[in-house]
């Protein structure tokens, strides 16, 4: 990396070359001791360590725990002033010469992991660093002027107020101050490893001037000449300026750290550098830059120095009302973070900081101000104190920089796209292929969908049926009765609206999609997702399939089972036909992008891309999933305009036109002064719908208003239209004979097993046969018992009366097909594993793969950011070569002590302090808490039960991109933002087909246990760098 000296802004560009693995040291890395032994017995409930999973010593922790900000000034190297150098050993020495040196580099191993080379040079009788070149694995980095921070290739370069710091993952730090100084740490890995003019880092100081010119390293057609030795002077006299500063109170912490003697002389040299004869009194600013290190390596050494400049000496000001401190925390409090400096784990530095009582102001750059003057940002735009949004069925108000949120009560939507892909009331999606009558909601109303195979293994919905009680009616063009009314509102949309709030519109082109606006298929609408696989029994589905399965109305619908099948691996011209078209859904700049902030368009991308690589009609399917995004979007109040001109264009017939934002019936007959159901207002929907001064008669047809019939109690005159009511079904016989039981018979098709006892059966015609006899009900393997013997089910195992069972931390015990549980408080667990994927306490899964330190969980949140306990922190790099993302380092806080793990950490671990513990493993992390009721936060969730509302930003709002959310948590603003979420498959399609084949294990026999109990989900982040079977097999 090349720096240059100049002005403040400065831009990155990035140039890296391969490089080969390699293998770190063991990653434990300890940045906090207790006090004692005992301190740390009594902290912790209990403790345990194993290396390979066998049990350590307990004596042997003792050694986990190192001071907070512990003495490293012997893992630094620096150079300053007037050609000055200290080594990682404490030699300081002057080389006074302006060639191009290497200044330390990794030098004992086949491989360089690094090489850093500097010039310096002297103008007007001072010297300052000319330029700097870094090779850091590989990746030659050139500094040019434009905007700092930037991190690739696990770089990380920033700008604090004092330094431009460059921070590489393999175990180096650096800071440049755009002047005389240069200071470099490295991890102690690399101790006795390094070589140049920083010395072998042995521990040994050992100085030879003449060494030096073996160290320089002159360009192609460069022959710089050797240094010079300044003549001697005698400047005894200048030493007590020198020592008066030194030994002063300011320094108090770093007389017995440093050796004050090697700084001494330097002071003296600089300013018998500055006289120009013997005897001369030299200009106190002379001394400045030796002082300035002395105070660096002070706090290196883990000392605090004290504000030693004055107005007259070596001052410097600031901008935005900071105040210059010698000691200052290097995590700024700001609006956006302004509890960064309560667990900072870093040493003090020198520069620019806030006055107390007061933030910096990261969001408009107005400098410093009272936390109470802070602005919130959301959706990329900012708000002052006290102004206001709402969105997501909340009002939130900015206070004191974070968002104030209120509820606000919202109707739920339950939705069935594309025949196979269902949305809960609280927000869950999952697909499930089913071939039988399903119950999707009830009470109090219920629903029910008859689901027949069409297009390959896919469902559909070729009938609706609405039931009320014990009536049924088929929904017809139109029809009303008892508070019930069906009608087309939109050549796209059927809808049947309900006096009891119920309101369903059915899509009847190109594809016929369901949504449900009012528990069963669609969930149990209690804003907890976790929950929405709770079957009639009482216990929960791990899987989908075991979910529906138990709300099907007809006994003898076979059993659908879990579908792993990636439709898209089988024909590469349907993959590139729906990766061309669904991609438009996720467009940063397209058509669909002002919806983004409010629904995340990464299920419908992937409900798109299977429903088009599954379906014959592929089109079709395509413009269905397209649908689904827009319908979503225009219940959350975002009309997306014109999207037909550039995706699925559209035509209506004769006397028709085309709208997006259709919302009542007004253009219908029935509408013409009626107080018709059909005449209230909807959520808005698409279609054609007749040309204004024309209305729509019952068949369809537009007419002028003088055409149009009069409708008594909701019948047309004179045709008129009749309510048809079937009777309940018959009790079932050993033979059910259809003709002999009269119209109102249903026969096998409503015969009741086990899994069906409770549920409302919906006939489309009697069906004579066998079924079991009067107060007998189906076992389900061909059997008849009473319905008091029936067994229960849980994750597709039977289980008969008295047997047991354990749903998480939960014994559940089989009492008359229904399951009784034990109701203890279990714990959540978070995973972090493979590329940047996550799944939070309350189960929401998301991809983010930022490359800074980010907060998984903690308690600093809301009213209790200055009164938190503990805080869990990742920190991810770069693994592979394509720009994907690891989890390297776990650093765990508990105020005001520090535990670090390192991705080399061999064994498992677990840590119990206040219900706190987690497991590490190479691939993922699993921290564990007690229910804490939304008092936790970061990137694992607020675990408050509902995962709707876990993308929750630092600043409490809530947002739907994990790209904003996951930004949010970094633990320093200082780190660049993630700027896109890529699939590595899809940045690297060559290895696609590897990947698929390799991550298809767990599809097969090995894991065939666990298909009925762990989700399809986790089977589809295999990434092309990093197998990630972890999760899965846990």
């Amino acid at each position: 990396m090349e720096l240059s000296g100049g002005p403040v802004n400065h831009h990155v560009k990035l140039n890296a070359t391969p490089s080969p693995a390699k293998t770190l040291p063991t990653g434990i890395k300890e940045h906090t001791s207790f006090t004692s032994w005992s301190e740390f017995l009594w902290r912790r409930e209990w403790l345990w360590l194993t290396s390979g999973c066998n049990a350590i010593k307990l004596q042997n922790l003792k050694n986990l725990f190192v001071g907070v900000s512990p003495a490293h000034n012997g893992q630094v190297c620096s150079t300053w002033g007037n050609f000055h150098y200290k080594t990682f050993d404490g030699d300081i020495f002057q080389l006074h010469s302006t060639c191009n040196y290497i200044l330390t580099s990794s030098c004992h191993s086949t491989y360089n992991d690094f090489n850093i080379q500097i010039r310096r040079q002297e103008a007007g009788g001072s010297s300052t660093i000319k330029n700097i070149i870094l090779n850091l694995q590989g990746s030659v980095v050139e500094l040019s002027k434009a905007i700092l921070p930037v991190s690739r290739a696990g770089v990380l370069i920033e700008k604090t107020s004092t330094y431009i710091k460059i921070k590489a993952k393999l175990g180096l730090v650096a800071f440049w101050n755009e002047e005389d100084s240069f200071l470099v740490e490295l991890d102690q890995k690399f101790k006795n490893q390094t070589c140049g003019l920083c010395g072998d880092f042995n521990g040994v100081q050992l100085h030879d001037e003449d060494f030096a010119d073996f160290w320089k390293m002159n360009g192609p057609t460069e022959a710089c000449s050797d240094y010079t030795v300044e003549p001697t002077k005698s400047c005894d006299n200048l030493k007590p300026v020198c020592e008066q500063i030194l030994m002063g109170p300011a320094f108090s912490s770093c007389h017995n750290m440093l050796d004050i003697t090697s700084f001494t002389s330097a002071c003296v040299a600089d300013l018998c550098h500055c006289a120009s004869s013997e005897g001369e009194k030299a200009d106190p600013l002379c001394l400045c830059n030796t002082v300035s290190e002395f105070s660096r390596q002070c706090v290196h050494a883990g000392g605090k120095p004290q504000n030693w400049r004055t107005e007259e000496l070596c001052w410097k000001s600031c901008q935005y009302q900071m105040e210059y401190k010698e000691c200052g925390s290097p995590c700024a409090d700001t609006c956006s973070n302004p509890d960064a400096s309560l667990t900072c784990d870093s040493h003090c530095m020198d520069g620019c900081f806030c006055p107390a009582g007061t933030v910096f102001d990261d969001l408009n750059r107005r400098g410093c101000v009272p936390l109470s003057e802070c602005s919130c940002s959301y959706n990329s735009k900012t708000y002052g104190p006290g102004e206001s949004y709402s969105s997501n069925c909340k009002k939130c108000v900015c206070n004191s920089g974070q968002w104030e949120c209120q509820e606000e009560d919202c109707p739920g939507t339950c939705s069935v796209e594309g025949g196979a892909h269902i949305k809960s009331f609280d927000g869950k999606f999952y697909t499930f292929h089913g071939d039988c009558s399903y119950v999707l909601a009830k009470h109090p109303v219920a629903v029910n969908t008859q689901s027949s195979p069409t297009i390959l293994p896919f469902a559909s919905l070729p009938q609706i049926h609405l039931e009320r009680g014990d009536s049924v009616q088929q929904t017809v063009c139109h029809f009303s009765c008892s508070g019930i009314s069906a009608f087309r509102a939109s050549s796209y949309y059927l809808l049947v609206q309900t006096s009891v709030g119920a309101l369903l519109e059915v899509q009847l082109e190109p594809v016929m999609q369901l949504y449900i606006t009012v528990t069963s298929l669609c969930g149990n609408f209690n804003s907890n997702q976790a929950d929405d696989f709770l079957k009639l029994s009482g216990v929960t589905d791990a899987t989908a399939a075991g979910f529906a399965n138990s709300w099907k109305t007809h006994a003898g619908c076979p059993d659908v089972k879990s579908s792993f099948k990636n439709p898209c691996s089988l024909s590469v011209d349907n993959e590139n036909y729906a990766q061309h078209w669904c991609s438009m859904l996720t467009d940063l700049q397209g058509v669909f992008a002002s919806c983004h902030s409010e629904i995340s368009p990464d299920s419908y991308k992937e409900n798109c891309m299977y429903d088009s690589c599954n379906c014959e009609k592929s089109e079709d399917f395509m413009c269905a999933a397209v649908s689904s995004y827009v319908h979503a979007c225009a219940a959350a109040g975002i009309q997306i305009s014109d999207w037909r001109k550039v995706i699925c264009g559209n035509s209506c017939p004769s006397g028709m036109v085309y709208s997006y934002n259709i919302t009542s019936s007004s253009r219908t007959c029935r509408c013409i002064g009626s107080t018709d159901l059909s005449c209230h207002s909807f959520p808005p929907i698409d279609g054609c719908i007749c040309a204004e001064g024309t209305y729509m008669d019952d068949s369809g047809k537009c007419v002028p208003s003088e055409a149009c019939p009069c409708y008594n109690e909701g019948s047309a005159v004179p045709a008129g239209q009749t309510c048809l009511f079937l009777t309940a079904c018959a009790p079932p016989m050993v033979f059910f004979n259809c003709s002999a039981n009269g119209p109102a018979a249903k026969g096998t098709e409503c015969e009741k097993s086990c899994s069906t006892l409770d549920m409302a059966c919906v006939s489309t015609g009697c069906v004579s046969g066998c079924m079991c006899a009067s107060g007998l009900v189906s076992d389900g393997n061909g059997g008849c018992i009473e319905p008091g013997n029936c067994s229960c089910v849980h994750n597709g195992i039977s289980y008969q009366p008295g047997e047991t069972t354990k749903v998480d931390c939960n014994t559940c015990t089989c009492n008359g097909r229904t399951w009784q549980c034990t109701t203890n408080q279990c714990d959540g667990t978070c995973y972090v594993y493979g590329d940047g994927h996550y799944m939070t306490f309350d189960q929401n899964r998301f991809t983010f793969d930022g490359s800074c330190e980010y907060i998984l969980t903690q308690d600093y949140c809301g009213s209790a950011q200055s009164n938190g306990t503990f805080r869990v922190i990742t920190e991810n790099v770069p693994c592979g070569t394509t720009g994907t993302t690891c989890s390297k380092t776990i650093k765990i806080f508990l105020r005001p002590k520090t535990m670090e793990f390192g991705l080399d950490t061999s064994g498992c671990f677990a840590f119990y302090p206040q219900g706190l513990f987690f497991n590490l493993n190479l691939f993922f992390l699993t921290p564990k808490l007690e229910k804490n009721n939304g008092h936790v936060c970061g990137l694992c969730g607020n675990y408050d039960g509902s995962a709707n509302n876990d993308l929750t930003t630092r600043s409490n709002a809530v947002v739907v991109n994990p790209l904003v959310f996951g930004n949010s948590w970094k633990d320093l603003s200082s780190c660049p933002n993630a700027q896109n979420i890529t699939s590595p498959c899809t940045s690297n399609p060559y290895r696609q087909s590897w990947a698929q084949k390799q991550c298809s294990i767990i599809q097969s026999d090995v894991f065939s246990a666990c298909h009925s109990s762990v989700g399809s989900c986790q089977s589809q982040v295999c990434c092309c760098i990093v197998l990630v079977f972890s999760p899965w097999s846990q």
